[in-house]
């Protein structure tokens, strides 16, 4: 199977490889690279301009190509890799965090305990990793699953998505992607999310690049409910932990 796999890897532009292939891989091969530069709005999610794709596979054009790379491999194994969420904009970051807020506060929270409960899986708009098109969330295809399907027990032993999970594990690193949020136990910041994946290769620059232009103050200054109350202590704090604290094979 290994052996398949490499094969495939090395002559997936022959007519035969072509011919035998899924239609998501085929449109991969005709992809062409154009340069992406980064702007504060394309980092911020403001801007989607040079991504390549439909909803809910957005990505940049180089992710585009490394992820449908990694598709083939894990067809050929057996294991169909379904995006689920991709690129999001950060007017729909916007809305998921103010419906949120809104929800916390109706529950009987104070603001500020309300963010602190948003930003245990959701970021403030501006600050997703998914507003770069670097990073995407899987699921496995072809597995009916009632509710929601980003749960970790889904990816645990036993779970529905065990084999993908193990599957990603061995060779997701193979095609340049990372867990973005590891379970090691010394990890702050978001919860664990065996669904979230990056591709090191854009993302750690872009991340560089994102810090050094100090888009993490912009997003902070924008109009959005309930980051008002952002004190500077939970400021701090959200950087250090949700921003960076994260799988440090992701880190410039």
């Amino acid at each position: 199977m290994i052996n398949r796999r490499v094969f495939l890897k090395q002559s997936v532009t022959t007519a035969l490889a072509v011919g035998c292939l899924p239609n998501w891989a085929k449109n991969s091969l005709i992809d062409s690279e154009d340069p992406f530069f980064w702007s504060v709005n394309r980092l911020m999610g403001m801007n989607s301009a040079s991504l390549k794709g439909k909803d809910p596979l957005i990505l940049t054009r180089k992710t585009f190509k490394a992820f449908n790379k990694m598709r083939v491999a894990a067809w050929e194994d057996g294991i169909v890799i379904s995006p689920v969420s991709s690129f999001r904009s950060y007017s729909r970051q916007k809305t998921i965090f103010e419906s949120k807020f809104k929800r916390f506060q109706t529950e009987g929270l104070t603001p500020l305990e309300s963010v602190k409960k948003i930003i245990e899986y959701s970021t403030i708009p501006g600050t997703s990793r998914h507003h770069w098109g670097t990073d995407i969330d899987v699921i496995q295809g072809k597995i009916k699953v009632e509710g929601d399907v980003l749960l970790e027990e889904h990816f645990n032993s036993g779970g529905v998505f065990e084999n993908l999970h193990q599957w990603l594990t061995d060779n997701a690193a193979n095609y340049g992607f990372y867990l973005s949020y590891t379970n090691h136990p010394e990890r702050k910041g978001f919860k664990y999310e065996p669904w979230h994946l990056s591709y090191a290769p854009e993302s750690i620059p872009i991340l560089k690049r994102y810090i050094n232009k100090g888009v993490y103050e912009i997003a902070l200054q924008q109009k959005v409910k309930g980051i008002e109350v952002i004190n500077s202590s939970l400021k701090t704090s959200y950087l250090r932990e949700q921003l960076l604290d994260i799988n440090p094979l992701l880190l410039p």
